[in-house]
């Protein structure tokens, strides 16, 4: 089994493409992914740009959110290029693989853009469109929280310190990666979350509050 964690950054449709076309409101400018063994130790990594359909520019908010400018993604692949680039590296694993992802929206986006940009699926895609591992609901099960937390929110519970730019599809997958694999091994599981957990159950007269697991006495508020 190999575990490969997607992460996908998107850039509006333009309000012209809407009006004339049935699209979406998002289309995807980055892919990137890392694949992970049975060990849940990282051997491999994807990334790419992709040339947007439905928009000639990165709109400015974008921009900045996710670093990559017009000029990156103009001589990129487009979204079946670069889709069909994923599916053969994923194929290249050669192994039985479960997609995850942080949050359930990057396997819904992958749909949506198929569909809307008349991406004509085979038997080979089959195995892509299956059902991914929602690692965010995973991880508040795990905590025992409903409320949906931002990767790197999930990250400060572990302890662990994001490693990268965020919204760069390639360092997000591999932050997503490192904590899954944190989540599901039982011996790092019990170093980084038995205390947090204990804390998120109902107070009682022996159990932790968040004051027990962060140190507040140093914050200072101007």
């Amino acid at each position: 089994m190999k575990y490969v964690v997607v992460d996908l950054e998107m850039n509006p449709v333009s309000a012209e493409y809407r009006k004339i076309h049935d699209t979406g409101n998002m289309e995807i400018i980055e892919i990137g992914a890392v694949a992970l063994d049975d060990s849940y130790s990282e051997i491999d990594s994807f990334y790419t740009y992709i040339k947007p359909s439905f928009n000639s520019v990165i709109e400015k908010k974008y921009e900045r959110l996710t670093g990559i400018t017009t000029s990156m993604v103009e001589n990129a692949p487009d979204f079946e290029n670069a889709l069909n680039m994923f599916i053969k590296w994923c194929e290249n694993l050669n192994d039985e693989i479960q997609f995850c992802q942080w949050s359930e929206s990057d396997l819904m986006q992958i749909k949506k853009e198929i569909v809307m940009k008349q991406y004509i699926t085979t038997d080979r895609e089959d195995f892509l469109l299956s059902e991914w591992c929602d690692f965010q609901h995973e991880f508040g099960e795990l905590l025992g929280i409903e409320k949906k937390i931002s990767l790197k929110e999930a990250l400060m519970y572990a302890g662990i310190d994001f490693e990268g730019r965020q919204h760069d599809a390639l360092y997000d997958a591999r932050n997503t990666a490192v904590l899954l694999a944190t989540a599901r091994d039982e011996e790092n599981r019990k170093e980084h979350f038995d205390k947090i957990i204990a804390a998120m159950k109902p107070k009682s007269e022996n159990s932790f509050t968040l004051g027990d697991v962060f140190d507040f006495s140093k914050i200072v508020f101007n």
